[in-house]
This record gives structure tokens, C-alpha cells and sequence, in this order.
């Protein structure tokens, strides 16, 4: 195994072990593959556990399914090699091989808690909720370990069922846990319960226990600063870096918290000294282009772009940032060029699709036509009053206030579009409140109905992706108030996207398009003559459209509140 070296990640690794830490830690997982792969290194037992356990909490997803599917083909009879498949093909969005690499042990080494924990995991990931709480109740039948009643408490959670989720939460750390995880999934259901101050002081707890662990890391922060507590935000990264130097993944979420909250300077110093400690950084390049941007109208942030295209032109956000540059500087040909280049894998990226359009309008106007075709591809339906309510008036003061003690924090979202208002966490579609329940109902007759559409007239961007069901991605409400509104935006992760209106003020400035959905205002193109489309809110209405066209909301006026439900759906 090597000779010892001091602890790293928590752990006393081997030195074969540290330099793949190091390299993943610094962003370069593709030597560290190179590294695994060319070498006889092979961690076992406690050493494993803990390597992977910090590539899954730094997001290495790459180099952890290299490791793990090596090891499993080595030796799938071993618990630990079986386990940590599973767990890297959840994490990695391949649920349907973790539950196969599960079942497939279980039937080789027998029931074992671990292995129903990643079937639960799995089911988790895809919504099923209620297949994810047995298989986790299987799990601890067998033995009653902290970890597998954090999970069960968070299935409960999402199926709304907070309060049972916090008694299942007291078990686990009446057993002495003090796993990051644990932590953070506790936080969460604290969060949900509107225990704002104690949801905080679990995500400290994780982010102490793992500072490594970027979920806990963004979840803190975010909660930070959309409850005012400014005087703690971002503390959590500098602990993080003192704690490990070599994080450079956690120093560039540190640079972009800064962007976010307009602290351009503190963020260029720290990119800056991210160049002088690593060296050149592609992602460093692009994140420190788009401080300087806005941090100096004069500078051009083109060439740091290019430099970091040119040190990894396949890496997809980087492809977008280097593209969306070109275009604000009217290089249509060469943006379009760029985004062609993008992988299979990335072909139906959502920015990238809307990026390409943008640059059609001025190269090839009637293919930029055909993909934002806004007649045809945006579609309204006003639902019908679910059975039990007298009108849809009715309806929506029932889901109002169902929504209504969702909308906790006090400032909206630090990394999303919205400006002046306030948005919900989770996916409201992962709850068992029988109003959102209702609505969902409706939304599904509607979705099918916009698909089968657009199965016969939709682009093949849209129609190509076409499958026997779908599933959503996320769903959240918003609330517009004191001249509130959207940035023009895509939804990077969506295939189809939405707003449904829950209240709508009676007295929006039609003329003035007050408070509506607008769709192709594409700012970041000099030469843009949108917006080219406008939907009307009314109460009732829902608005489905592909989630590459770029939309956003005209801002409504001071003294009027608009309530919304958006969701993401995608192919099942």
C-alpha cells in the first residue's frame, strides 16, 4: 500500500491514496483516472470506505465510478465493492444499475443493511418514495444504523411528513451520530418545519464534521444569506480551505458565492491566488473572466474565455461561458462553431440549445426560427377547477395557502433569476398535501396533451427525447412583490418548463405588459430585438414551452404580489 502519510480528508491514507485525492481536489479528475488506472493501487477496507466517501461528498463522480466499477469486476463478492457501485451509480444519476448491482448481491451475500440502503437511495432519486421507504425499513431490520434512519427520515420529509421525519431524526442521533450526512438531510427537515435557526446549526454541524462536503457548503450558504445572516455567510469556506489547501473545487464555490453576492473584488483576489497555487485552471480562467466582467465595464473577458476553451474545450460549462462571450461580442460564426463541438452526451443541453438559436438569428435566421418557433411551441391551457371546488377561484385560495408558509426565507435565492421575492425549497411534487396533490393531477392531462402536440409538430431538439412517460424534475413556487420579476433565463436541466398562476394582482398595466411571461429577450446578445412573444397571467393559467427558450418576467409594480408555481419536467 505505500508508505503513511499524514492525515488527509479526514483519514490517514496511503500515499497512493493522497495522490488521488489531490489530483480529484484540484479539479483534475482525468488525470486522476490516468493515475488509478496505470497503477496497481487498490484500497481496501477502512481505506476504501473513506476514499470514496470523499469523492462522492467533492462530486468526483468520474474518477469514483472508474474506482468502484474496478474494484466490483475484481471482486463483486465483497460487501464494501458492491456497496460503493451502487452508491457511485446513484450519486452519478444511474439509479436503475444501482438497484440491479444491489439486488444482484443480495442474492450472492444475502440481506444486508448497506445493500438495501442503496436500493433506497436509488428509489429516493427517482421519486418512489414509498419503494425507497421499504427497501430502508428492510435495511433496519437488520440492524438500526444511525445512517439508514436518516435516510428514512428524509423519505419521510419529502413526502411531507416533517414532523415524522424529526422524530425518525431524534432516534438517529439518540445513537450517538455524528455523520455529515446526517447533519445535512437533518437540516433540511429542520428547514421545512420553519426551525430556521436550528436547520442552520445542523448544516454547520455537517459542514464542520466534512468541510469537504459541497452540498452541506451550498445549502448553508444559501440559507445564510436568504435569512439575513450575513455576518456568518461564507465563513464556512475559509474553515474549509484552512482545514485542506489543495480544495480547489471548494475555493471556486467560494469565488462564485462572492459573484453572486456581488463581492467582485474579494472574488477576482481569490481567483487570483487560485492561479498562483495551482497554475493554469480552466475553470479558474472562466470564473475569473466573468468576475472581472462585471466588476470592470472596460475589461474584455475573451481571452481569459479562450484560455480556459483551450485547456478544456469538453467540459460543457465552460463551452457555455466561452460561447455566450463570443456572442456579446458578435462572433456568431465562431459561437455557433464552439457549441457544435459539444459532445454526444451534452447534445440536448438546454443553454446550449438557446445559445446556438441565438447565433442562427443572425447566420441562419429560418433554423433559429424553427427551434423558437413561439406560435407553436409555447402553449396555454386555463385548468378546470379540480372536482370538489366551485370555480378555480375556489381552487387556488386553497393552494395559496397551502403554499403560503412554504415562502420562509426573507430575500430571494442567491443563484437564481428571481429579483424581489421569494422562492420554495424542494420539489413541491414530492409531498402529500392533498391540494398540490390536485394540481399536479391537472398538470399531468396537460403535460400529455403538450407532448403528444408536440410529437407531431415540435423540433427534433424537442421530439427527439420523446419517451413513454415523464417525470418531474423539480417544482417550486415563486412570489413576485415590490417591482418584482425573472432575469431572462433557461432552465439548464429542464426539457419542458413552465409557469402555472396561483394569484395574479387585479390591476397589472396590460399595455405596459405588467407581470408577463416574456420569451426570446436574449440581453446577452448586442444585437437582440426581442422580446419576440408575451403570455398574459391570469389566475388558472398554465404555460408549458421547451426549456431552451430564454424567458422572463416584465417586472410588476410596487404594492403587488404575483404567486406562481413552476415546474421541470423531463423524459422518463
Amino acid at each position: 500500500m505505500g508508505w503513511r502519510v499524514s492525515v488527509y480528508f479526514g483519514f490517514d491514507f496511503s500515499a497512493e491514496g493522497q495522490a488521488l485525492l489531490r489530483l480529484a481536489a484540484r479539479g483534475d479528475e482525468q488525470a486522476a483516472t490516468e493515475q488509478f488506472n496505470a497503477g496497481a493501487y487498490r484500497p481496501i477496507g477502512a481505506e476504501y470506505d473513506q476514499l470514496m466517501n470523499a469523492l462522492v461528498a467533492i462530486k468526483s463522480y468520474s474518477l469514483g465510478t472508474t474506482i468502484s466499477r474496478a474494484l466490483y469486476a475484481e471482486n463483486p463478492n465483497l460487501l464494501a465493492h458492491a456497496y460503493w457501485r451502487g452508491v457511485v451509480d446513484v450519486h452519478a444519476g444511474r439509479p436503475d444499475e444501482a438497484i440491479s448491482i444491489a439486488g444482484d448481491a443480495i442474492k450472492r451475500l444475502g440481506q444486508q443493511n448497506s445493500l438495501y440502503r442503496v436500493v433506497g437511495l436509488a428509489m429516493m432519486s427517482v421519486g418512489s418514495l414509498n419503494n425507497a421507504g421499504s427497501a430502508l425499513q428492510n435495511a433496519l431490520k437488520l440492524s438500526e444504523t444511525p445512517i439508514a434512519l436518516a435516510y428514512l427520515a428524509e423519505v419521510l420529509r419529502l413526502m411531507g411528513r416533517t414532523r415524522d421525519a424529526l422524530a425518525v431524526f431524534d432516534r438517529c442521533f439518540a445513537l450517538g451520530c455524528n455523520d455529515a450526512e446526517a447533519y445535512y438531510l437533518a437540516g433540511n427537515a429542520l428547514y421545512d418545519a420553519g426551525q430556521i435557526d436550528q436547520a442552520i446549526t445542523r448544516y454547520q454541524q455537517a459542514v464542520a464534521a466534512k468541510p469537504w462536503y459541497l452540498d452541506a457548503q451550498d445549502v448553508l450558504n444559501k440559507t445564510l444569506w436568504e435569512h439575513g445572516r450575513h455576518a456568518d455567510f461564507l465563513k464556512s469556506f475559509d474553515a474549509a480551505t484552512t482545514a485542506l489547501p489543495d480544495l480547489l473545487f471548494i475555493r471556486l464555490r467560494h469565488a462564485y458565492f462572492l459573484i453572486m453576492a456581488g463581492k467582485l473584488s474579494d472574488a477576482v483576489q481569490l481567483l487570483e491566488t487560485c492561479l498562483e497555487t495551482y497554475g493554469p485552471n480552466a475553470r479558474v480562467y472562466s470564473e475569473l473572466a466573468t468576475a472581472k466582467a462585471q466588476l470592470e465595464d472596460s475589461f474584455d473577458p475573451l481571452p481569459l474565455y479562450e484560455k480556459a476553451h483551450e485547456l478544456d474545450g469538453s467540459d460543457i460549462g465552460l463551452i457555455k461561458s466561452y460561447s455566450r462571450a463570443l456572442i456579446s461580442k458578435q462572433d456568431y460564426e465562431r459561437a455557433a462553431d464552439v457549441l457544435k463541438a459539444r459532445t454526444a452526451d451534452d447534445q440536448f443541453d438546454q443553454e446550449c440549445l438557446a445559445f446556438l438559436a441565438a447565433c442562427n438569428s443572425h447566420i441562419a435566421p429560418r433554423e433559429a426560427a424553427r427551434v423558437n418557433d413561439y406560435e407553436g411551441l409555447v402553449q396555454v391551457f386555463d385548468i378546470n377547477a379540480p372536482t370538489g371546488y366551485a370555480s378555480i377561484g375556489a381552487f387556488n385560495r386553497a393552494l395559496l395557502q397551502a403554499l403560503q408558509p412554504l415562502h420562509r426565507s426573507d430575500v430571494a435565492p442567491i443563484d437564481q433569476t428571481l429579483v424581489h421575492g421569494t422562492q420554495t425549497h424542494g420539489n413541491l411534487f414530492k409531498t402529500d398535501n392533498a391540494v398540490i396533490k390536485q394540481l399536479e393531477a391537472q398538470l399531468n392531462i396537460c403535460i400529455g396533451r403538450y407532448v403528444e402536440h408536440l410529437r407531431q409538430t415540435g423540433p427534433g431538439e424537442f421530439r427527439d427525447r420523446i419517451t413513454d412517460g415523464f417525470d418531474f424534475s423539480g417544482a417550486w413556487s415563486v412570489q413576485l412583490s415590490d417591482g418584482g420579476y425573472h432575469h431572462d433565463h433557461v432552465h439548464s436541466s429542464g426539457w419542458i418548463s413552465s409557469v402555472y398562476y396561483v394569484e395574479v394582482p387585479d390591476d397589472l398595466d396590460s399595455d405596459a405588459h405588467e407581470g408577463w411571461l416574456k420569451f426570446g429577450d436574449t440581453a446577452f446578445d448586442p444585437n437582440n430585438t426581442g422580446p419576440h412573444s408575451f403570455v398574459q397571467p391570469k389566475q388558472g393559467r398554465l404555460v408549458l414551452f421547451p426549456s431552451y427558450m430564454v424567458h422572463g418576467t416584465v417586472p410588476i409594480r410596487a404594492g403587488k404580489r404575483r404567486t406562481t408555481i413552476a415546474f421541470d419536467v423531463v423524459p422518463a
